[in-house]
């Protein structure tokens, strides 16, 4: 297998969100030199029947139960192929497209953890799906994916994310250059508009007083230098985004200043500006660190919703 090789893990369910990860990666990902692989963990029965080897009324059982477990195999079995045609009719190989079952062993979320251990350059998870999330609050599998893995980047796809123009959130950390690489690597450059956005928290002055220790001179030289210091990581990164093939005319950059919450200001510029893709590092945009995330990175996982979130290690 050649060392440039994409290689891909989509965790699969069945569920409608699947359907939408894997149509949203099959707009997103270059055809050549990528592999992808469908990966599902079964749980053997229901979880209304997980001890049912020590129910005394195990033989009464035991043929539903065997029935079942069959039935659903078969439909995740069907699922799958659709899914792998959806990819191979853009153009990857049908022999670069795996499906892989496999029993649960320690738990849905472990298992998956443990496969991506396995030379995968992004695991992609359904925001919904997979155990059910609520759309207020990250959790169960794909928030465990997330906030766990940091050995490869996390793709999680919430809704249908636009297709076509992707953000890159950046600060000055090798996180941000991290992200930006990434992105170089994984997506099909040449056919998307790529926008990279700083932004910088202002300095609040509600409190009585504050306006004598912060005054606006002062916050408005901090945000001048703010700028002045991103501006190295935005030469650099355009510079990269050029020599993956990226023309200049695809490439913005933008600076927003003097905001509440750089979370917040992140969505509302992807939103306004129609940005399916948000990328950013598993670390930077904040020294503190949250489930091994920045705090602005474990934000964006909650607040992301119809978009997809790359969460770049």
């Amino acid at each position: 297998m050649s060392q440039d090789r994409r290689r891909i893990l989509v965790a699969v369910d069945g569920s409608e969100q699947t359907q939408e990860a894997v149509s949203y990666l099959s707009g997103i990902v270059p055809s050549f030199e990528t592999s992808v692989v469908l990966f599902h963990v079964m749980n053997r029965v229901p979880d209304a029947f997980w001890d049912w080897e020590k129910d005394p009324l195990t033989p009464t059982h035991l043929d539903y139960l065997k029935d079942w477990e069959m039935q659903k195999e078969n439909r995740i079995r069907q699922f799958m192929r659709q899914a792998r045609r959806v990819l191979v009719d853009v153009g990857i190989p049908e022999y670069s497209v795996m499906i892989s079952i496999q029993k649960i062993r320690e738990g849905i979320a472990r298992d998956i953890l443990t496969e991506a251990q396995r030379g995968y350059d992004a695991v992609v998870v359904g925001r919904t799906g997979l155990g059910g999330i609520d759309e207020r609050m990250l959790g169960s599998v794909a928030g465990k994916t997330t906030a766990k893995l940091n050995a490869s980047a996390v793709w999680l796809v919430g809704g249908k994310p636009r297709k076509g123009k992707i953000l890159i959130a950046m600060d000055s950390s090798a996180g941000a250059m991290r992200a930006v690489d990434h992105v170089c690597r994984m997506a099909a450059v040449k056919t998307h508009s790529i926008s990279l956005l700083h932004v910088v928290r202002g300095i609040s002055v509600t409190a009585a007083g504050q306006e004598q220790i912060f005054p606006e001179g002062y916050r408005q030289r901090l945000l001048e230098e703010a700028e002045n210091e991103i501006r190295p990581a935005f030469e650099e990164a355009t510079k990269r985004l050029k020599a993956a093939g990226v023309k200049a005319d695809r490439i913005s950059i933008k600076v927003i200043s003097g905001v509440a919450s750089r979370a917040g200001a992140i969505i509302e510029e992807a939103r306004q500006g129609g940005f399916g893709t948000i990328v950013v590092g598993r670390k930077g945009l904040s020294g503190i660190e949250e489930f091994d995330m920045g705090r602005v990175t474990f934000k964006l996982t909650q607040i992301a919703g119809n978009m997809a979130l790359w969460v770049v290690a």
